[in-house]
């Protein structure tokens, strides 16, 4: 892509919007820029430079297969052209030496078998009533006008995967979290429409019953063969962290969540998972994990 102001040809990019996170951005601008609406994969290298005008800048960058297509909508004043090129012409085509960084480790990682991954995300339910103000039933606690809004917010977050599979805990928070994004993905070019499985357990009482279950349930979405989303409560994210554990090295299993409440409310912990083929069968491996959190914000967590 050839920057109409400046002349460079670098990676489509852009600016956060107010309550954006990164990966909306980059879905949002890659789309805006080029008509392909992404879907993303594992993080790549950042790439920090410094614009003619004398600001530093810093760009995030994340390994993507195309999603959809449609019109680019950036004008030209913004974009002066855009071109579809292979890898060694895009390299060569490059104005910053520093732009090499994303595609050189996409290639490494392609080497090792480790570019074709699949997203399993773990979303814990938006803020809701506390225990001690519900009267009634506690599966039927609903949340509060501000986790109404962090459900709200996190909508696009969650269709920067889209994922296939999307299982959720019975219990209102869960479903409540949940319906703001089935009803925006009814808006987007989405390829997965799958109807919500509910999971009894998923639930705080489905822990109690069996945490035994709650772990074998966490492997069968590792070892499937499509991306997939649980919607759970604080309690359950503690055995469903245990269970992504083995599935990591030391340089990925340090980003996982230690401690409890191991998500803050409406936050999504995305791990990217891919197979690897051994003597007796094929594993999975977690080659990176990302958290974000669906808040209209101040501040995001750090990528991880």
């Amino acid at each position: 892509m050839r920057s109409a102001r400046w002349g460079d040809w670098s990676w489509p990019k852009g600016k956060l919007k107010p309550g954006e996170t990164l990966p909306e951005c980059a879905v949002r601008e890659v789309s805006e820029e080029t008509g392909v609406r992404p879907e993303l994969g594992v993080p790549l290298p950042a790439v920090s430079y410094v614009l003619p005008d004398g600001r530093p800048k810093t760009v995030h960058y994340w390994a993507a297969r195309v999603h959809s297509t449609g019109p680019a909508s950036a004008t030209a004043d913004e974009i002066a052209e855009v071109v579809w090129l292979p890898v060694a012409a895009a390299l060569e085509r490059l104005t910053r030496p520093s732009d090499l960084a994303p595609v050189q480790a996409l290639l490494r990682r392609a080497e090792r078998g480790r570019l074709d991954t699949r997203p399993l995300l773990v979303l814990r339910h938006a803020k809701a009533r506390g225990r001690a103000h519900w009267p009634g039933e506690e599966a039927d606690r609903p949340l509060t006008a501000s986790g109404r809004r962090q459900a709200r917010s996190v909508t696009d977050l969650l269709a920067c995967w889209d994922p296939e599979r999307l299982l959720c805990s019975p219990w209102a928070r869960c479903r409540q979290t949940l319906e703001p994004y089935l009803e925006h993905r009814e808006t987007l070019p989405m390829t997965n429409r799958n109807p919500v499985e509910i999971v009894p357990l998923l639930s705080e009482h489905g822990l109690h019953d069996d945490p035994a279950r709650v772990g074998r349930a966490v492997r069968e979405l590792l070892a499937g063969r499509s991306g997939a989303l649980l919607c759970t409560h604080r309690p359950v994210l503690a055995v469903v962290i245990e269970a992504l554990a083995p599935f990591t090295d030391a340089t990925v299993r340090h980003r996982l969540p230690s401690d409890d409440p191991w998500l803050a409310p409406a936050e999504v912990l995305i791990a990217h998972v891919s197979d690897h083929r051994r003597k007796h069968g094929v594993i999975q491996r977690i080659h990176s994990v990302e958290r974000y959190r669906g808040e209209s914000p101040r501040k995001q967590p750090a990528q991880n």
